[in-house]
């Protein structure tokens, strides 16, 4: 389809990721930016991924659902995917992802959970900025959509607001060794961690980390420099943080390292650790894949005294799991392990839940090795719903059958819907 051509179109739906699918005399679209129900003037810009790709010229007649972004920088930057679309709508669009995405499980007993509150500002907890130039001069600000590019705004209404008034601060002051900045925000601190190139000046950033201090009033800040593939703390005594995580009626603390993995969003968090409870019941033995520090399953753990055995790739992650589990006085085991090559079957085989948490990609191997693990009942936790969809398609061959689907918006305004399932023998 020629650059030069102008077409006219009527958005049809949004697709998980955000874009909308356009229907024009020459075919459909992929365009971003658009709203279901916009007419559109629209020119191509290439065919990528297998699909025809265009951007809007002109909004020819603007959908009821479509909204101002409250964000100066959304057109620009790929953060927010969704802002321009009323918040109201946003739970039903995703819920509907993740119902077309496991249809084919369904069945007459199962439960279906559907998105219900609509999105809000301020919440996401874990960012990465990169470093900008421009005639201003330096800046920290998230990439440009499909691009290498650095949008600056002068605010991130996304992001916890202690994190966005931090990169502010820190964007005049960092040395230019610094490439980007990493944060996590926890229940009582914040992990900053600058990374740099290989043979950065480390006393240079020394002098700028000892600035972070005052930067925040009360709050507890812990820099590190990632310098290549070494990390290593800016200030010492290191300051050990934590996540605080439901179980049962109370609450418990898990100490959460600066490459550890923790949900971008604190509250979607909390609804994913309600409800795994809430499916769980009692079990006496937990598994849990793709384990992390243990956010899944010790707080479960720690509500009804089951053992835990766990697994996953990252050492740091194993090491953490290891320390919140004798903090809480769980007997646990975790190992250091890659999933994606398979698990030892007689080593985790027979337990009463497996917990699921797998990256992107998903759990297809151990999906596969259920026959052997034969677990009472899996849950299981997708941020990529075609990942998740792929491996319910191998529990069902396997004689699970759905008992309960959930979907949670835990990015808001972002294109990004997490899946929840569970599934009985």
């Amino acid at each position: 389809m020629p650059e030069a051509q102008s077409l006219r179109g009527q958005v049809e739906q949004m697709l998980p990721g955000g874009e909308a699918l356009v229907r024009t005399d020459a075919g459909v679209m992929l365009v971003p930016d658009a709203v279901p129900g916009d007419v559109l003037e629209l020119a191509s810009t290439g065919r990528r991924r297998g699909a025809e790709r265009g951007r809007i010229v002109r909004l020819l007649e603007p959908s009821a659902l479509r909204v101002e972004a409250p964000c100066a920088a959304a057109a620009e930057c790929g953060g927010c995917a969704m802002q321009c679309v009323d918040v109201q709508a946003q739970p039903g669009i995703k819920s509907a992802w993740v119902h077309k995405a496991f249809v084919g499980f369904l069945n007459e007993d199962s439960q279906w959970l559907p998105v219900t509150d609509a999105p809000c500002f301020g919440m996401r907890r874990r960012a990465r900025w990169h470093r900008g130039q421009d005639a201003q001069g330096s800046f920290l600000g998230f990439h440009s959509r499909s691009s290498h590019q650095v949008v600056r705004a002068t605010k991130c209404p996304a992001v916890h607001p202690d994190m966005d008034a931090l990169r502010l601060k820190i964007e005049t002051l960092m040395p230019p060794c610094i490439e980007s900045v990493r944060m996590i925000r926890l229940h009582d601190g914040m992990h900053v961690v600058f990374e740099a190139e290989e043979g950065a000046k480390v006393p240079e950033i020394e002098v700028f980390s000892d600035c972070l201090a005052g930067m925040h009033g009360g709050l507890t800040i812990q820099p590190w420099l990632r310098a290549g593939v070494v990390l290593r703390p800016l200030i010492k005594p290191v300051q050990v943080l934590h996540d605080r995580l439901p179980a049962g009626e109370g609450w418990v603390e898990l100490a959460v390292g600066p490459e550890d993995f923790v949900q971008g969003h604190a509250a979607g968090n909390e609804a994913i650790l309600r409800q795994i409870q809430a499916w769980a019941g009692k079990p006496r033995r937990i598994a849990d894949l793709f384990c992390g520090i243990g956010n899944l399953s010790l707080p479960l753990a720690a509500t009804c005294g089951a053992t835990v055995q766990g697994a996953d790739v990252a050492e740091s992650s194993i090491r953490a799991a290891q320390h919140n589990a004798a903090a809480l006085g769980v007997q646990a085991e975790f190992e250091t392990l890659n999933l994606f090559d398979g698990v030892r079957a007689e080593h985790y085989a027979g337990a009463d839940v497996l917990l699921l948490d797998p990256p992107r990609k998903g759990a297809r191997a151990i999906c596969r090795a259920m026959g052997k693990l034969l677990p009472e009942r899996i849950i299981m936790v997708n941020c990529d719903i075609a990942a998740g969809a792929r491996d319910a398609d191998i529990l069902a061959g396997q004689g699970y059958r759905l008992h309960a689907l959930r979907a949670l918006d835990i990015f808001p305004f972002s294109g990004h819907v997490e899946a929840m399932t569970c599934w009985l023998r």
